[in-house]
Protein backbone atom coordinates (compact mmCIF):
# COMPACT_ATOMS: atom_id res chain seq x y z
CA UNK A 1 0.00 0.00 0.00
CA UNK A 2 1.11 3.11 -0.83
CA UNK A 3 1.98 5.90 1.68
CA UNK A 4 -0.36 8.02 0.74
CA UNK A 5 -2.99 5.46 0.85
CA UNK A 6 -2.48 4.83 4.82
CA UNK A 7 -4.69 7.52 6.78
CA UNK A 8 -3.49 8.07 10.14
CA UNK A 9 -5.93 8.59 13.46
CA UNK A 10 -4.87 12.05 13.40
CA UNK A 11 -5.54 12.85 9.79
CA UNK A 12 -8.99 11.23 10.31
CA UNK A 13 -9.56 13.16 13.00
CA UNK A 14 -8.19 16.55 11.39
CA UNK A 15 -10.44 16.02 8.15
CA UNK A 16 -13.77 18.15 9.41
CA UNK A 17 -16.11 16.39 6.43
CA UNK A 18 -15.02 12.94 7.93
CA UNK A 19 -15.53 14.64 11.40
CA UNK A 20 -18.90 16.05 10.11
CA UNK A 21 -20.71 12.83 8.86
CA UNK A 22 -19.48 10.73 12.28
CA UNK A 23 -20.47 13.00 15.09
CA UNK A 24 -23.00 15.54 13.06
CA UNK A 25 -26.17 13.17 14.41
CA UNK A 26 -24.43 12.46 17.61
CA UNK A 27 -23.96 15.92 18.55
CA UNK A 28 -27.38 17.16 17.41
CA UNK A 29 -28.91 14.58 19.85
CA UNK A 30 -26.48 15.66 22.72
CA UNK A 31 -27.83 19.31 22.19
CA UNK A 32 -31.19 18.10 22.52
CA UNK A 33 -30.93 17.30 25.94
CA UNK A 34 -30.27 21.46 26.61
CA UNK A 35 -33.11 22.83 24.02
CA UNK A 36 -36.10 21.63 21.77
CA UNK A 37 -35.60 23.61 18.90
CA UNK A 38 -34.30 21.48 16.11
CA UNK A 39 -32.81 24.77 13.75
CA UNK A 40 -31.24 26.20 16.64
CA UNK A 41 -29.77 22.88 17.36
CA UNK A 42 -28.47 22.39 13.69
CA UNK A 43 -27.24 26.00 13.64
CA UNK A 44 -25.27 25.70 17.27
CA UNK A 45 -23.87 22.27 16.27
CA UNK A 46 -23.14 23.73 12.11
CA UNK A 47 -21.29 26.56 14.02
CA UNK A 48 -18.88 23.96 15.99
CA UNK A 49 -18.17 22.70 12.30
CA UNK A 50 -17.48 25.92 10.96
CA UNK A 51 -15.09 26.99 14.19
CA UNK A 52 -13.34 24.18 12.86
CA UNK A 53 -12.84 25.06 9.13
CA UNK A 54 -12.11 28.91 10.20
CA UNK A 55 -9.60 27.73 12.78
CA UNK A 56 -8.11 24.82 11.04
CA UNK A 57 -7.48 23.18 14.94
CA UNK A 58 -5.30 19.99 14.79
CA UNK A 59 -6.71 17.28 17.31
CA UNK A 60 -3.83 15.07 18.53
CA UNK A 61 -6.54 11.74 19.27
CA UNK A 62 -10.08 11.13 18.88
CA UNK A 63 -10.44 11.92 22.59
CA UNK A 64 -9.12 15.59 22.65
CA UNK A 65 -11.98 15.79 19.73
CA UNK A 66 -14.61 14.38 21.31
CA UNK A 67 -13.95 16.68 23.98
CA UNK A 68 -13.73 19.78 21.61
CA UNK A 69 -17.30 19.17 19.96
CA UNK A 70 -19.21 17.64 23.03
CA UNK A 71 -17.65 20.65 25.10
CA UNK A 72 -18.33 23.05 22.34
CA UNK A 73 -21.63 21.93 21.78
CA UNK A 74 -23.07 22.40 25.48
CA UNK A 75 -21.68 25.55 25.66
CA UNK A 76 -23.19 26.67 22.63
CA UNK A 77 -26.25 25.53 24.43
CA UNK A 78 -26.31 27.22 27.31
CA UNK A 79 -24.87 30.36 25.63
CA UNK A 80 -28.05 30.36 23.68
CA UNK A 81 -30.40 29.53 27.21
CA UNK A 82 -28.06 32.47 28.53
CA UNK A 83 -29.36 34.91 25.76
CA UNK A 84 -33.16 33.55 26.05
CA UNK A 85 -33.89 33.89 29.34
CA UNK A 86 -32.92 36.10 32.56
CA UNK A 87 -30.31 35.40 34.87
CA UNK A 88 -32.54 33.46 37.24
CA UNK A 89 -34.15 31.94 35.08
CA UNK A 90 -30.82 30.71 33.43
CA UNK A 91 -29.24 29.92 36.65
CA UNK A 92 -32.75 27.97 37.81
CA UNK A 93 -32.93 25.89 34.29
CA UNK A 94 -29.19 25.01 34.97
CA UNK A 95 -29.77 23.70 38.52
CA UNK A 96 -32.72 21.65 37.35
CA UNK A 97 -30.63 20.70 34.44
CA UNK A 98 -27.97 19.36 36.97
CA UNK A 99 -30.41 17.42 38.78
CA UNK A 100 -32.32 15.97 36.26
CA UNK A 101 -28.58 14.17 34.09
CA UNK A 102 -25.20 14.80 34.43
CA UNK A 103 -23.26 16.71 31.37
CA UNK A 104 -21.27 12.87 31.34
CA UNK A 105 -24.84 10.57 30.88
CA UNK A 106 -25.53 13.17 28.29
CA UNK A 107 -22.38 12.34 26.77
CA UNK A 108 -23.29 8.66 26.76
CA UNK A 109 -26.67 8.94 25.44
CA UNK A 110 -25.09 10.32 22.38
CA UNK A 111 -22.30 7.97 22.21
CA UNK A 112 -24.74 4.88 22.36
CA UNK A 113 -27.26 6.37 19.96
CA UNK A 114 -24.27 6.95 17.26
CA UNK A 115 -23.08 3.23 17.97
CA UNK A 116 -26.73 2.01 17.49
CA UNK A 117 -27.18 4.04 14.47
CA UNK A 118 -23.90 2.98 13.18
CA UNK A 119 -24.63 -0.65 14.06
CA UNK A 120 -28.35 -0.02 12.03
CA UNK A 121 -26.31 1.19 9.12
CA UNK A 122 -24.62 -2.07 8.81
CA UNK A 123 -27.73 -4.29 8.94
CA UNK A 124 -27.97 -6.25 5.44
CA UNK A 125 -30.52 -3.82 3.00
CA UNK A 126 -33.50 -5.71 3.54
CA UNK A 127 -33.30 -6.03 7.20
CA UNK A 128 -32.51 -2.26 7.93
CA UNK A 129 -34.97 -1.34 5.75
CA UNK A 130 -37.73 -3.44 8.00
CA UNK A 131 -36.07 -1.91 11.00
CA UNK A 132 -36.02 1.41 10.26
CA UNK A 133 -39.83 1.11 9.39
CA UNK A 134 -40.68 -0.54 12.10
CA UNK A 135 -38.62 0.73 15.24
CA UNK A 136 -37.47 4.24 13.61
CA UNK A 137 -41.15 5.47 11.76
CA UNK A 138 -43.32 3.33 14.31
CA UNK A 139 -44.77 1.47 11.44
CA UNK A 140 -46.27 -2.36 12.48
CA UNK A 141 -45.81 -5.08 10.57
CA UNK A 142 -48.33 -4.95 8.09
CA UNK A 143 -47.85 -1.13 7.72
CA UNK A 144 -43.97 -2.12 6.83
CA UNK A 145 -44.90 -5.09 4.43
CA UNK A 146 -47.01 -2.77 2.40
CA UNK A 147 -44.34 -0.10 2.19
CA UNK A 148 -41.71 -2.66 0.92
CA UNK A 149 -44.16 -4.54 -1.14
CA UNK A 150 -43.18 -7.68 0.98
CA UNK A 151 -45.09 -10.14 3.43
CA UNK A 152 -45.84 -9.70 7.06
CA UNK A 153 -43.38 -13.12 7.55
CA UNK A 154 -40.73 -11.24 5.62
CA UNK A 155 -41.00 -8.36 8.01
CA UNK A 156 -41.04 -10.77 10.85
CA UNK A 157 -38.05 -12.63 10.07
CA UNK A 158 -36.41 -9.77 9.15
CA UNK A 159 -37.11 -8.07 12.55
CA UNK A 160 -35.78 -11.30 14.50
CA UNK A 161 -32.34 -11.26 12.15
CA UNK A 162 -31.99 -7.71 12.83
CA UNK A 163 -32.26 -7.91 16.47
CA UNK A 164 -30.30 -11.09 16.27
CA UNK A 165 -27.54 -8.86 14.41
CA UNK A 166 -27.71 -5.97 16.73
CA UNK A 167 -27.56 -8.03 19.73
CA UNK A 168 -24.40 -9.19 19.07
CA UNK A 169 -22.65 -6.27 17.13
CA UNK A 170 -23.92 -4.26 20.71
CA UNK A 171 -23.45 -6.68 23.38
CA UNK A 172 -21.06 -4.51 25.20
CA UNK A 173 -23.08 -1.88 25.36
CA UNK A 174 -26.14 -3.63 26.24
CA UNK A 175 -25.40 -2.90 29.87
CA UNK A 176 -25.84 0.90 28.93
CA UNK A 177 -29.08 0.29 27.10
CA UNK A 178 -30.47 -0.86 30.45
CA UNK A 179 -29.79 1.44 32.34
CA UNK A 180 -30.76 4.36 30.64
CA UNK A 181 -33.48 3.30 28.43
CA UNK A 182 -34.92 0.61 31.29
CA UNK A 183 -34.55 2.23 34.49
Amino acid sequence: MARSDVRTTSDKVNDVELVFKEYYGSLCYFASKYLQDEEVIEDIVQDIFITLLERKTQFQSETHLKNFLYLSVRNGCLNHMRNLRSRDRYIASLAREEQEESFEENIILAEVHRELATAVGKLPEECRKVFELCYFQGLDNESAAKELGVSINTVKAQKARGKKILKESLKDLMPLFFYFFMG
